[in-house]
């Protein structure tokens, strides 16, 4: 048996050994967490990662750069900004189809009534007339700028985007390297588009 003395020293070491072994362990366990998270990738992992990477942010680049060129500084979200751009792009499709059947009683519902008022004026009609390639040729309603104006100026166009000009007036256009073609111009009242003719200069 150990004197008291000799007991209170084996005792001590022990416990010095002890703590020491637990050390050892805690870093063993956090360096073998440290490799398996830097362990190497697969060949297959690492050509997923970089197609990911090409890839995605080139197609958000776009859409970002359509969104920022359509906003134009009005404060528009994007959520709003594609539900516009889908309505719009949806409206457009239906006159297409109205124009191509010359159906003025369906065209007349898609333009607000201010555009209606201006364009029913017959010396305004008288005015834009004189503008017309066709010689002699005098517009006396609303329905001859249908047929001889809207029309003719707008059927088999393509639209590609639209432009903010606030909140409720967007122009749809066709893009033409850095030239926007403008072929309608759109005004939201009480929550539906609707085509706006703007009046002659």
């Amino acid at each position: 048996m150990f004197d008291e003395k000799t007991q209170r020293l084996y005792t001590t070491s022990m416990r010095k050994i002890f703590y020491a072994a637990l050390c050892i362990l805690a870093l063993i366990a956090v360096v073998s967490c440290a490799t398996t998270k830097n362990a190497p990738q697969t060949h297959d992992e690492i050509v997923h990662q970089q197609s990911t990477q090409h890839e995605q942010p080139a197609l958000s680049t776009a859409k970002n750069e359509e969104y920022l060129r359509s906003v134009n500084n009005v404060d528009v979200t994007l959520k709003t900004f594609n539900e516009d751009k889908t309505e719009i792009m949806k409206i457009i499709g239906e006159l297409a189809d109205i124009m191509s059947k010359s159906q003025y009683e369906a065209w007349v519902k898609y333009i607000d009534k201010e555009s209606i008022q201006y364009w029913s004026n017959p010396a305004n009609l008288r005015r834009a007339s004189r503008m017309l390639p066709i010689k002699n040729l005098q517009m006396s309603s609303l329905r001859d700028y249908f047929t001889y104006v809207f029309v003719p100026s707008r059927k088999g166009r393509k639209v590609d985007e639209i432009r903010y000009d606030s909140k409720t007036e967007v122009k749809a256009v066709q893009m033409r390297e850095d030239t926007d073609v403008i072929y309608y111009y759109f005004n939201k009242i009480n929550g539906k588009w609707l085509v706006h003719i703007p009046p002659i200069d």
